[in-house]
């Protein structure tokens, strides 16, 4: 059996959906992973073959299709209620009608060409569905965020994308449920019929990384803000929060910003361009993030209570769930980190729900069962 996984090309949607594939591969099953050429490192191990455009490229194109409308209809209505539709619409676009205008043939060549048994999407990978009704090919979607209100508008953008290229809406063969139910956004909302739970897998490779070590006995608090916020004063606010609530800091910086710009007691702060989460997590006692679905799973994985500063996206909305659920704290303003890092660490309240959100994510199905699962399915389908 060969099983093609797809993400919408930002690094945060890939990694959650890697613990399947590799249980695919650890089957015997051919695995193939198609993604934009800046995410095959996250694929180590896999085959990968390059899916375009790449996230910057993607935004630029969809940026550049909206800025042409945005001033024609301020002149004819309201600029602040044209400003926030046309935001929204700006969004549902890049998922959907946008990036299917630039990945579409390349997917669907690509898979034409690996004859997969299934497709194996995403949750915000919109054009693998076109893909897999193109070709009636099973399609399995992976769901590793809240339910938010945007999803209804992208439903409307997938439909869209479809009725542009006269397609049916394909049969959707499953729904793997990373995200568990008792952190939904919304407490009236169920599981996707047909659902199949699975377990959050830190992120993690076969290579160690260098990750420095402290030399004091203060706690140590994990400040990582992804891949996606590169904001450098954010992150030092964030920083000077956790050393002056007494904790010492182990930071990453991403991509883009450089680990001799953090500030802080040498001697206290530890920087690392990049990191796989589960080997930070090894490390530390609680975690300061924005709020990345991944990083808030893989944390709650390993008990540890934390502190979110939401910025954008699905962030505020992951961050308010968990604080609900009582295993995090929400701070708004970065310069009011220091209180909300004390009580991360003194509070025994937020890291008793920490371990029980351990201990139920625990319970879940690991992914080699719940690719037989799936696997099952398949053939059940083909009979």
């Amino acid at each position: 059996m060969k099983a093609l996984f797809t993400s919408f090309p930002q690094y945060g949607h890939l990694p959650p959906l890697l613990p399947l594939a590799r249980a695919a591969a650890a089957a015997g099953d051919e695995v193939v992973v198609a993604v934009s050429k800046d995410l095959h490192a996250a694929a180590e191990g896999l085959p990968v073959r390059d899916l375009g455009p790449s996230l910057p490229d993607l935004m630029a194109e969809n940026k550049n299709r909206f800025d042409k409308d945005l001033a024609r209809l301020r002149t004819d209505n309201d600029a602040d209620t044209v400003v926030e539709a046309d935001l929204l619409e700006s969004t549902v676009a890049l998922f959907t009608t946008t990036r299917a205008d630039m990945a579409y043939d390349e997917l669907s060549a690509l898979a034409a060409d690996e004859r997969p048994d299934v497709i194996v999407a995403e949750m915000w990978d919109f054009v693998a569905p076109l893909v897999a009704g193109r070709l009636g090919i099973p399609w399995v979607t992976f769901v590793h965020s809240p339910a938010s209100p945007i999803d209804a508008p992208l439903e409307e953008g997938l439909a869209t994308a479809l009725k542009q290229r006269a397609l049916p809406m394909p049969p959707l063969l499953a729904t793997v449920q990373m995200w568990p139910e008792w952190l939904e956004s919304e407490p009236a909302a169920t599981a996707h019929e047909g659902a199949i739970a699975i377990q959050a897998v830190p992120h993690d490779t076969g290579v160690m990384a260098d990750i420095p070590a402290f030399n004091g006995g203060r706690p140590v608090l994990l400040v990582t803000f992804g891949t996606v916020v590169q904001d450098l004063t954010l992150l030092n606010a964030a920083v000077r929060g956790v050393l002056d609530a007494g904790a010492d800091a182990l930071v990453t910086t991403g991509a883009t910003l450089r680990p001799e710009d953090v500030e802080g007691d040498p001697g206290r702060v530890r920087a690392v361009p990049f990191a796989p989460i589960a080997q930070l997590l090894d490390r530390v006692e609680a975690v300061v993030a924005a709020g990345g679905s991944g990083t808030t799973l893989a944390a709650l994985s390993r008990g540890l209570p934390i502190a979110f500063v939401p910025r954008f996206a699905n962030q505020p909305l992951v961050a308010s769930v968990v604080a609900r659920f009582g295993a995090g704290i929400v701070c708004e303003d970065p310069a009011d980190l220091a209180p909300t890092v004390w009580a991360l660490l003194r509070a025994p309240g937020l890291r008793a729900r920490a371990g029980d959100a351990a201990e139920r994510l625990g319970q879940r199905p690991a992914p080699d069962a719940v690719w037989s699962e799936v696997r099952g399915r398949i053939g059940a389908a083909s009979t």
